[in-house]
Parts: structure tokens; sequence; C-alpha cells
């Protein structure tokens, strides 16, 4: 879905990436990357409600966005720099492999631990060298580069079937990714905290599993940018394509190192 920019703007090189955030869009610019293919909106919202969400509300209205000081500073910016942003989800998410799933699976380097999915889905399973939680935790920690990974449940219980699903989660989707029975920890990006997370809680307190590992829909996601930009290179080659990462945006008390965003000028 075409989102920012001159719609007869000459490319110059592409840049995929999980969102189109000043950062990224600066970054961009300094690489002489002008469109940008991002899986979530520019504009901080959903093009409609979800109906499956409780809290789903109405839409940001037009004039609200068109009166916004953020927007018109990102607007300013576009213009100025001569971007374009195209936002690919629905049509990447409808190819049968689930290219963000892969993307994940791979930098986690649990590829060969997988067990197959009857069916395409965005989720699947893997039966993992048996390990205490905390030490499962800090793996997928180092792997990902995380710093405000959150855990649910005892750290030293023991986890060997853990299922993967990337991005938000609702508790009807949860249900489905535990339907298989027999897993022990669930790794995902967001779940809804008023819904899935109290899901997961009695999960755990009723004895049918024993963890959760929250990684952030960010980082649960922005692999799959990876995959995006390999896949376009495998058929682009007049120009330069590359994944820039939109980046973590929270830290913890115990990465007290973080790099905050650069304040970014017109």
């Amino acid at each position: 879905m075409y989102y920012a920019g001159a719609p007869g703007t000459p490319i110059t090189g592409i840049a995929t990436t999980w969102t189109a955030s000043l950062e990224v869009l600066r970054r961009a610019a300094d690489a002489n990357l002008n469109m940008i293919i991002s899986r979530e909106s520019p504009y901080w919202l959903h093009d409609s409600t979800a109906a499956e969400f409780s809290g789903a509300g109405a839409p940001f209205k037009k004039e609200q966005l068109l009166n916004d000081p953020t927007y018109k500073f990102k607007q300013d910016f576009i213009a100025k720099n001569n971007l374009v942003i195209y936002r690919f989800h629905d049509n990447w998410d409808a190819r049968k492999m689930d290219g963000q799933l892969q993307a994940l699976t791979s930098a986690l380097g649990w590829a060969n631990y997988q067990i197959k999915n009857p069916t395409p889905s965005n989720h699947s399973y893997f039966d993992l060298p048996p390990a205490p939680l905390q030490q499962l935790a800090a793996s997928i920690e180092g792997r990902l580069k995380i710093r405000a990974m959150r855990v649910l449940g005892d750290p030293l219980s023991k986890i060997r079937r853990v299922a993967l699903t990337h991005g938000f989660l609702l508790v009807p989707a949860l249900a489905e990714v535990l339907g298989a029975g027999g897993v022990d920890a669930v790794v995902t990006g967001e779940p809804v905290e008023w819904e899935a997370l109290p899901y997961f809680e009695d999960w755990i307190s009723a004895g049918k599993g024993k963890a959760m590992i929250i990684l952030g829909h960010e980082a649960s996601e922005e692999p799959g940018s990876g995959e995006v930009a390999a896949w376009m290179k495998s058929f682009l080659t007049e120009i330069p394509v590359k994944w820039l990462t939109a980046g973590e945006p929270f830290w913890s008390g115990n990465h007290g190192d973080s790099n905050p965003p650069q304040q970014i000028s017109r």
C-alpha cells in the first residue's frame, strides 16, 4: 500500500524495515535509499479496526491526523528528502511460506529443531535441547540482541517444546498456538496485556505450561524485513536494496547503555 511521497519520484534505492520511523527515514536518506518498504504504517495506526480485538475503537480521524504536529513534521521531512513510503504487509503474509516466521527461526538458530506444521500458519513448534528457562531466555536475548525482553515463569523450570509466533497476539490466536498441546513455553512478540497475558498466567498456574517469553513486536518481526530485502534482491538488480533495522525502542534498568533516538531536523 502506497503511503507517502510523489508517485513520479525517481527511485535511487530501496530500504526495507519494520517501521518507517523518522530515524529510519533519516538513515535511508543519508544512504540515498529513497524508497522505504515497511511492514507497519508510518503513521502509527491501522487502516481499519480489528473486529476480533475487544479493544478496537474508531481509527484516528483524517482531520486529526492532518492537524497533528508530529504528522506535519514527518510529512515535511518526507517531502524535503524526496522519500516514498510503501507498506508491504498483507501481500507478504499471503505467501504460502511465512517469511516473518522463517526469518525469526533463522535468527534464533532453531531451524534444525523445528517440527513441521501440518498446514501453513504464523506459528511453529520446536523441540529444543532441554534447558532451564533462564538459560533459554539468555540465549534468545543474545541471539536477537534484545535489551527489554520480558519473561513469565519459574527461571529454573526445564523447557523443551517451544511454540514460536511473531507480532500481535490475541487470545483466539493464542488458543490456536496452544492447541497442539505439550508446549512448555511460548515465545511471542506482543500479547495483549489485558487479555493474552492473563491467559498465559492462568495457563501456567493451571499447570498446562511453564513459561512465556515476550520479545516485543519489533524484535519478533524485524528479521522478516531482512527476508523481504533478500527476496527483492533475487529479482531486482537495477538499484540497491538494503535492510535497515528499526531497532528495539525499549531498554531496561539492566541495559542503561541504550542509545536513544537522535533528534531529527527538517
